[in-house]
């Protein structure tokens, strides 16, 4: 039968796949080995850097670390920088750099083209350079709320201080329950939005409701999403769930 023949000279190899098994760890007897527990192989680095930009672009670590992604870019052809929060980051990246011989001097022409002069350090923030003037817009920051002073009542309060206001009903799709069971209490805004344990932010939701809510929504945005799907109630009262 005729058959295919394929030439390594010819193929395109093995495509990458999401899950990078193929490089190893560095161990303890490696030459890159700088000491860092951090520290990442440089294939790897080596690698994104080829997928993400091209020979005379510019890469940028904010956190150089002990410099991988700065030799890998300087050895790929890219312009770098890198930023670290310690005082003798240069000094790390300068050893780094002549570990790897891309440094060079004066008497030494075979290694690399980089003299240590050509590695500046700068400790203060950067100046803009493209003359926008128009500020980052303002992000939303988690507001720190308190609990109002006085005594504090308890959950069993609180579930009772509903029912008698509101009664069996879920304020999440206005269906009333004849057995108050079924209700469950909740905060109207989450705690993770800064939602009080206060009985100012707390509701009585059945279970789908208080659900749907988890942690993502107040109260008024349970109510819009029952709207939406049409769950919320017709006014009809629900019996009480077969045990």
């Amino acid at each position: 039968m005729p058959s295919l023949k394929r030439y390594l000279d010819n193929s395109n190899g093995t495509q990458v796949d999401t899950v990078w098994d193929d490089i190893p760890a560095i161990n303890s007897q490696a030459k890159e080995r700088v000491g860092y527990p951090t520290q990442k192989p440089l294939p790897l680095y080596e690698r994104i850097i080829k997928a993400s930009s091209n020979e005379g672009d510019m890469v940028l670590d904010p956190f150089a670390g002990c410099a991988t992604t700065l030799v890998a870019a300087e050895k790929l052809q890219r312009e770098w920088v890198g930023i670290d929060i310690w005082d003798n980051a240069r000094e790390v990246v300068l050893k780094r750099l002549e570990s790897e011989r891309l440094i060079t001097d004066s008497t030494d022409k075979l290694h690399g083209h980089l003299f240590p002069s050509d590695v500046i350090t700068k400790d203060g923030p950067p100046t803009r350079t493209d003359n926008e003037v128009t500020a980052a817009p303002n992000l939303r920051t988690k507001v720190v709320m308190y609990e109002p002073p006085g005594q504090k009542m308890t959950r069993a309060a609180m579930y009772k201080h509903l029912l008698d206001q509101h009664g069996p009903k879920c304020q999440g799709c206005d269906r009333t329950f004849d057995d108050p069971r079924y209700l469950q209490l909740d905060h109207n805004t989450p705690r993770a939005d800064g939602g009080l344990n206060h009985i100012s932010n707390r509701v009585l939701l059945c279970g789908p409701c208080n659900q749907l809510k988890s942690h993502v929504y107040t109260l008024s945005g349970l109510r819009r999403e029952n709207k939406k799907h049409g769950y919320m109630s017709n006014g009809n009262q629900l019996p009480t769930p077969d045990r």
